[in-house]
C-alpha cells in the first residue's frame, strides 16, 4: 500500500448526502452518512485505500457492521479524497477502517468534520493505520502497535529476483533444485475463489499448528479469528499450495483487493522441515502475483527474517487517540491507561523480536 493511498481520487458515483459541511478549504466538500450506508461506499474504500481490513467482507465477518456505523466522505472537487467508517459510543469515536494509509491533513479534515458535527465527542481512537504524521492543532497520543511488511511487486519475477541479494537468490534456486530431486511428484499451483473449499483452507491451518507445536511454540489464533480467516477466505482469498504426489504439504492463505495480496497465513508440514516449503509456496506465490500483474504483496505483521530476505520493508501500523481539548483529555482516564498499556506490551514484543533476531 503506498504512503499517498489516503488521498488517491476515484469516480463519484454517489446518492444525495444526507447533509454535507463545506470547510474553509473551498475545493473540499465533507459529508456523513448514518447506517444503512449507500452501496457506493464499499469499492470506494477499497478504491481509496486497497486494504482488505477496510473491505466490506472483513468489517462484517468480524462483527464490525452495527447499526451504529456511520461514514464520513471528503470530495475534493466532487471527486472522494477520503473515506472513514466509524461508529460512536457516548464521547468516542471508534474508526473501523484499518490497514490504511492516511495523511496528516485526511486526519485533520476528519477530525474538525467529527469535533464540529458532534459536540458531544471528546476522542477519536484510530487503530492499526499508516500515519505519516499527526493530526493538526489536535492533542494526540501515537504509538506503533504493529507492522505491515510490504513488497512493492515489479514487472517480472525475474526483476523481482534480482532485487534481493545474491545469498537469497542462491538458496531459493538451492531449496527448489533440492525440493524437485527428492520429491519429483512436487507441484506448485494458486486456487482462485471457487476452486478450493473450505477442508483444505482449515488443512493449511491445521499445517501451521502443527508446526507450532513442534518448534514449542503456541499457537496464535484463537477460535474467533480462525473461523474470521475460513469466511474471509471463502469470499474473498487465493489458495496457494505445493502438493507432493496430490498431498497437500504446503500453502498459503492470501486474499485479493484489486492489484494487492495479503498474507493470512503460512504453513508447511513439519515432516518437510529440511525442504524449506513454506518459505517456497511464499516465494512461488509472489512470483504468481507478478505474472498475474498484482502490484504489493503484504507479508502483514510479524518479525520474521523471510519477509525482508523476500523484499518486504516494515511499515509501522499505529494507534493513535485524538481529544478534542486539554479537558477532553483530562476526561477520558480509562481510554488514555489502556493506551499507554496497549504501547507498552507492543514495545516489549518489538524489542523480545529484535533480542532473538540478534540472538540467531
Amino acid at each position: 500500500m503506498s504512503h499517498n493511498a489516503a488521498t488517491v481520487s476515484v469516480p463519484d458515483t454517489l446518492l444525495p448526502a444526507h447533509r454535507a459541511d463545506t470547510v474553509e478549504d473551498t475545493g473540499l466538500a465533507t459529508e456523513f452518512h448514518h447506517w444503512p450506508l449507500p452501496s457506493y461506499i464499499w469499492p470506494a474504500l477499497e478504491r481509496c485505500y486497497h486494504s482488505i481490513f477496510c473491505s466490506e467482507s472483513q468489517l462484517r465477518i468480524s462483527g464490525c457492521l452495527t447499526s451504529r456505523v456511520e461514514a464520513w466522505v471528503a470530495r475534493r472537487d466532487g471527486r472522494i479524497s477520503s473515506l472513514i467508517l466509524f461508529d460512536r459510543d457516548g464521547a468516542h469515536v471508534r474508526v473501523l477502517n484499518e490497514v490504511f494509509a492516511i495523511s496528516a491533513n485526511a486526519l485533520t479534515q476528519f477530525a474538525d468534520a467529527v469535533f464540529g458535527h458532534y459536540h458531544e465527542t471528546q476522542i477519536i481512537s484510530v487503530r492499526a493505520a499508516k500515519l505519516d504524521a499527526p493530526p493538526k492543532h489536535y492533542l494526540h497520543l501515537s504509538a506503533e502497535m504493529s507492522d505491515d511488511y510490504l513488497l512493492n511487486l515489479p514487472a517480472t519475477p525475474e526483476q523481482w529476483q534480482q532485487s534481493l541479494s545474491s545469498r537469497t537468490r542462491e538458496k531459493l534456486r538451492y531449496y527448489l533444485r533440492r525440493a524437485y530431486q527428492r520429491t519429483p511428484g512436487l507441484t506448485f499451483r494458486t486456487l482462485k475463489l471457487g476452486e478450493f473449499n473450505l477442508a483444505q483452507i482449515k488443512q493449511i491451518i491445521a499445517l501451521n499448528r502443527a508446526r507450532m507445536h513442534v518448534k514449542g511454540k503456541r499457537f496464535g489464533m484463537s477460535a474467533a479469528e480462525e473461523y474470521q480467516v475460513c469466511q474471509l477466505m471463502l469470499e474473498r482469498g487465493q489458495l496457494s499450495i505445493i502438493e507432493i504426489h496430490g498431498k497437500l504439504c504446503a500453502g498459503l492463505l492470501c486474499t485479493r483487493v484489486g492489484g494487492d495480496v495479503f498474507m493470512h497465513v503460512i504453513a508447511h508440514d513439519p515432516a518437510y522441515d529440511d525442504l524449506r516449503l513454506g518459505l517456497l509456496c511464499c516465494a512461488l506465490t509472489i512470483e504468481d502475483a507478478i505474472r498475474h500483474r498484482c502490484q504489493r504483496f503484504h507479508f502483514l505483521w510479524g518479525r520474521y527474517d523471510y519477509k525482508t530476505r523476500l523484499g518486504g520493508e516494515r511499515q509501522a501500523l499505529s494507534r493513535m487517540l485524538i481529544f478534542r481539548s486539554t479537558w477532553g483529555l483530562m476526561q477520558q482516564p480509562g481510554h488514555v491507561l489502556s493506551h499507554l498499556m496497549t504501547a507498552t506490551r507492543a514495545w516489549l514484543r518489538r524489542y523480545r523480536g529484535r533480542l532473538m533476531t540478534k540472538t540467531k
